[in-house]
């Protein structure tokens, strides 16, 4: 692995990276993704049964809610500081250290509390160590991989965090009346492999140079990217918050359609959620590398980010007017499997060639993030007025068509994309 210095970073083509650093790099992915993605799903809400059985619905609706916003605003925060990082040990692996550290100590909380406020604590450290993390991680790409590269690598995160949560249910299958070992056993092996992964990037390098005191404008321009001075930028972000507003819609109301509209019997229920998971997570974990692939092969992601967008809004009309199991399967496999694992598999890459500014990397994917996650939060408020359009029961046809309708829109921004491919 060749080394660079901290005078041409950012400036000279990085030299391809061999296969077991990719290995390396993915498994570091799988293993930060597993570590908040399990207890985000699962294990929380087991905690929270254990210590507030009687309030267990308002407790959990808190601490996601709380955990969201934290998510949101440590990646872009935590990834501004790791792009100003003057350290010897270089920009990224000390915020990943830093990060690990962090949700040890959030998931050990967890574990340990005995109060809801003790673990509502445990989970807001969790949620931005181990976003300051991933913000460290992912601007690795941007770092160290050249741009033929980008999309495949790029990818394995989206690829990662699908896997994580498929393979992370073997723990909770395999100490279910531990929820120490249920939670921290994902988390050790995070530890492992984003060791593995400070240890094999040996050329990450320190910020070029000093920069202004890190006052209000630095923080609050965490969050922000000004439309004039980043134009493309600007329209992919918006492209990819419309693509993942049918994504929120489904994933937020999945159980609901299936009582509510396909009418399953509640027997049959945890069956039927089960497969409208598994099947989707496994169609984007094989989708999102394949896009990824297609996209360095192309040298172009727009046509790919274009597709997501049409092929979310068809999988979302499809759910619209489904009436039994098979059609809504094929309609959320569309949506959270094909539409959303070409966006995973491309936002990436495309989003280091439409940002202006490659030094403030980790800051730019994080705010990435933002416009990918916002969706998630908003839909909850929005949807209420879109279910009682037309009186009587819930509206969950026009909610849905909705969603495919603001996906379908993601396509148009990226007219706007002039110099990125």
């Amino acid at each position: 692995m060749s080394a660079t210095t901290s005078a041409t970073v950012g400036r000279t083509t990085p030299t391809r990276v061999g296969p077991a650093f990719i290995a390396i790099y993915a498994l570091a992915m799988f293993g930060i993704w597993m570590a908040i993605n399990l207890p985000a799903s699962v294990t929380l809400a087991l905690r929270i049964s254990e210590i507030d059985p009687d309030g267990k619905t308002t407790s959990y609706s808190i601490a996601a809610g709380v955990g969201t916003l934290t998510a949101v605003l440590a990646n872009p925060f935590f990834g501004r500081l790791s792009d100003r990082t003057r350290s010897r040990f270089g920009r990224r692996r000390p915020w990943i250290a830093i990060g690990m550290v962090g949700t040890t100590v959030g998931a050990a909380v967890i574990g340990l509390s005995n109060s809801f406020p003790m673990l509502l604590l445990g989970w807001v450290l969790m949620q931005a160590f181990v976003n300051a993390a991933i913000a460290a991680t992912l601007a690795i790409v941007a770092d160290r991989v050249p741009e033929a590269q980008q999309g495949i690598v790029g990818s394995l995160s989206g690829a990662a965090s699908a896997a994580s949560l498929v393979i992370g249910v073997f723990f909770i299958q395999a100490f279910p009346t531990s929820i120490l070992a249920q939670i921290g056993l994902p988390v050790a092996v995070a530890l492992v492999f984003a060791a593995a992964l400070i240890a094999v990037f040996k050329d990450d390098t320190p910020a070029e140079e000093p920069l202004p005191p890190f006052g209000a404008k630095e923080f609050f321009g965490s969050f922000f990217i000004s439309p004039r001075r980043e134009p493309d930028f600007a329209w992919l972000l918006l492209s990819l918050f419309l693509i993942s507003a049918a994504w929120g819609v489904v994933s937020t109301y999945t159980v609901y359609l299936l009582q509510d509209v396909i009418r399953v019997p509640e027997g049959d229920l945890g069956n039927v959620i089960t497969l409208v998971y598994v099947v989707p997570g496994i169609i984007a974990f094989i989708v999102g590398p394949l896009a990824g692939w297609i996209g360095d092969r192309l040298g172009r992601r727009k046509p790919l980010l274009a597709a997501s967008a049409v092929i979310g809004g068809v999988g979302m009309a499809v759910i619209a007017w489904s009436t039994d199991v098979p059609t809504f399967l094929i309609g959320v496999t569309l949506v959270t499997g094909v539409a959303a694992g070409i966006m995973m598999g491309t936002y990436i890459a495309f989003g280091i060639a439409a940002m202006r500014d490659k030094l403030a990397a980790a800051r730019n994917l994080g705010v990435i993030n933002i416009a990918i996650t916002l969706p998630f939060s908003l839909i909850p408020f929005v949807a209420p007025v879109l279910l009682t359009v037309g009186g009587g029961t819930a509206n969950y046809f026009a909610l849905v068509l909705f969603g495919g309708a603001l996906a379908i829109c993601g396509a148009l921004p990226l007219l706007g994309v002039r110099n990125a491919r």
